[in-house]
């Protein structure tokens, strides 16, 4: 059943008061009965007590509400407080740094982190203006963002900025802002959130570096440059400038490494790093592309002769002495220059050119600098149709070997050949076996070149030694790049063993140069081959570094004395007083003497006397192949000595 309003009792109580009323008081009513009168004072008492059981409803009604509203009114305060004592709790004791912050920039309040932030109390803060903490140069893009919060565009603005502690340190702060407005939608205050970022900013910065900077040297690298260049072609293309770029590295630094070690090569690349960095003006660059390889970058270049200035005191300042691990050291340097635009339009192109430059220079004697030319190309071109051809060498069998022969000077006997490489084609005629082997280091290919020498080499000995020549030696070059090979000591047993020619009856020759360049290993290698029963030679002794002294150290059978010397033994005291004084003190070693390059009477004369054991050279025969050594060694009679030139051996 359907309760009934209040508002309804009042309502039926009035009509019905109302009603008695109208009976008792119409004066067109008749005086009833008493029965009528007592009827209707009975219904107006009905009526007075509806009425009065409605207002007691109502008053009831009304208080109930009112004790509703106090309850909810309590609960909201309540939870009004219980807010306000977690936003307090919340800003004081978070580890964010929170502030409020009025329009204008100065603070409203601030918690105890943010003050250990930025080193300030917070009575300081509260009389200090927020935006004069944060980098100048921020604030233009702050004011942007702060405008369309204003606007009503954006609810909260993020950002990073550079900010002031109070000691005068510098740091990254990672800020939002938020606008509160009150309850009409105006602008109030805003609210402030700040967050150290400075240890994320610098490995940040770190990592930048480190993508763009050579690690040993600080110097930019290969990204920093082509970032650079990009820009400055961008720049000389609309200014119509040109600029120069350097590409430098540093003459036999390789033996550096190799003598006093890695450590004290970097030690020398950060010093030579810093020499560059000092050669050059602010505005140019210098970068490490790797190893011993730096490029310049000369910008807004007027002449190439202030280029030529730039180099050359490159040059200067890179052979100043440098003292690492107590070791004073000298080092050179060469430099290929290029110059924008008439040498390429872009970093590759220059680079190339540069890079023919420097090789050009590296063959000029290295220490020296060349500007690239259009010739250079024209080389580079030849060079690398010699390298492809080369490469082909083997397959082809364009490769043969050329002899030459030693004679012991008291019995006038063959006591052995050497083996030179000669290559057979008829585009390159004109190439030395010199540059051959150059060619062949620089391409790679001096180690099958190498095997196959020696396979061949060790053949024909065989040969030899079943045609009856059976004391004859075989005396075979050696290049550093095999002595770097883990397989060489097995490989030369396993070409002896199998083609089946004693061990004592091979000869390896090797440099002086090729000791200093990494004499451990070398030394290492020589006793193992020594260990096989094969015997060592120095080729081209007293051109370098390796004193007589150093020779106890090898179990060496010969020394080669270099020709040069013996060119001019009839006709320089000097040289004929080294030389001489090399066959005593080798002779007395109980080393076997061996003068290169013998050509003359004269000179066969002075080593016979001076107590040379071997000779080789023009003397006797100049290099020949195959067939002509064979029947040079069933008449071996020298050169020099023969009276009809028809009969004189010739390649």
């Amino acid at each position: 059943m359907k309760r009934i309003s209040s508002a309804t009792w009042i309502g039926l109580a009035v009509v019905v008061v109302g009603s008695i009323l109208f009976i008792e008081f119409n004066p067109y009513n008749p005086a009833g009965s008493g029965f009528a009168k007592t009827t209707l004072y009975l219904g107006y008492c009905a009526g007075l007590l509806l009425l009065t059981l409605a207002l007691l409803r109502l008053i009831t009604l009304e208080r109930r509400k009112i004790t509703e509203l106090d309850s909810e009114k309590r609960s909201t305060e309540i939870q009004l407080h219980e807010e306000k004592n977690r936003f307090q709790i919340m800003f004081e004791q978070t580890n964010n740094c929170v502030a409020l912050v009025s329009l204008d920039g100065r603070f409203t309040r601030v918690n105890q982190s943010l003050c250990e932030l930025l080193g300030y109390s917070e009575s300081e803060l509260l009389v200090m203006n927020y935006f004069y903490l944060l980098n100048q140069n921020d604030l233009n893009n702050l004011q942007i963002s702060i405008h369309e919060l204003l606007e009503n565009k954006t609810n909260t603005h993020e950002s990073e900025h550079e900010c002031f502690k109070k000691n005068g340190e510098v740091i990254w702060i990672k800020t939002s802002l938020s606008l509160m407005r009150d309850h009409t939608g105006k602008p109030n205050y805003y609210i402030v959130q700040l967050q150290n970022i400075t240890m994320q900013k610098k490995a940040e910065e770190r990592l930048h570096h480190m993508a763009y900077h050579d690690a040993l040297t600080g110097l930019a690298n290969r990204n920093k440059l082509e970032q650079f260049i990009t820009h400055l072609l961008a720049v000389a293309k609309r200014a119509h400038q040109c600029f120069a770029l350097l590409f430098l590295d540093l003459d036999g630094f390789k033996n550096i490494n190799d003598t006093i070690g890695h450590d004290a090569g970097d030690l020398l690349l950060q010093v030579i790093a810093e020499r560059l960095r000092n050669t050059v003006r602010t505005t140019d660059m210098v970068a490490r592309l790797g190893g011993d390889e730096f490029v310049l970058l000369i910008t807004d270049v007027k002449r190439s002769e202030d280029v030529a200035v730039i180099a050359q005191k490159i040059l200067d300042n890179v052979l100043q002495a440098i003292v690492i691990k107590s070791h004073e050291i000298y080092i050179t340097t060469s430099v290929g220059i290029s110059i924008y635009p008439d040498d390429g339009e872009n970093l590759q192109g220059l680079m190339k050119n540069a890079d023919l430059a420097l090789y050009r220079a590296k063959e000029q004697g290295r220490n020296n600098y060349q500007f690239y030319t259009q010739e250079m190309t024209g080389r580079a071109q030849e060079k690398l149709a010699l390298k492809n051809a080369l490469g082909h060498a083997i397959s082809k069998n364009e490769f043969i070997l050329y002899y030459q022969p030693k004679m012991d000077i008291r019995s006038h006997r063959i006591t052995g050949v050497e083996a030179l490489l000669r290559w057979k084609n008829n585009e390159f005629k004109d190439i030395t076996p010199d540059e051959i082997i150059a060619l062949a280091e620089e391409s790679g290919l001096i180690i099958p070149v190498s095997e196959w020498i020696l396979r061949t080499a060790c053949k024909q000995l065989r040969k030899w030694h079943d045609a009856g020549f059976t004391s004859l030696t075989m005396a075979v070059n050696c290049t550093a790049r095999q002595f770097k090979q883990s397989t060489f000591i097995d490989d030369v047993l396993a070409v002896i063993t199998e083609i089946g020619i004693p061990s004592i009856f091979l000869e390896i020759e090797i440099t002086e140069s090729m000791i200093m360049k990494d004499p451990e290993n070398t030394l290492r290698i020589l006793d193992a081959l020594k260990a096989l029963g094969v015997k060592i030679a120095i080729d081209d002794f007293g051109t370098g570094y390796w004193s007589i002294g150093n020779l106890r150290k090898l179990s060496v059978d010969k020394i080669k004395i270099d020709k040069t010397f013996i060119k001019q033994v009839t006709v320089d005291d000097t040289s004929a007083d080294i030389t001489s004084a090399i066959i005593a003190m080798v002779n007395k070693l109980g080393i076997i003497s061996v003068a290169e390059g013998v050509e003359t009477q004269e000179q066969y004369d002075f080593l016979a006397h001076e107590g040379c054991r071997e000779i080789q050279g023009y003397y006797l025969t100049k290099p020949i192949p195959e067939e002509m050594m064979t029947d040079f060694l069933k008449h071996p009679v020298p050169a020099a000595e023969s009276t009809d030139d028809a009969d004189k051996v010739t390649p």
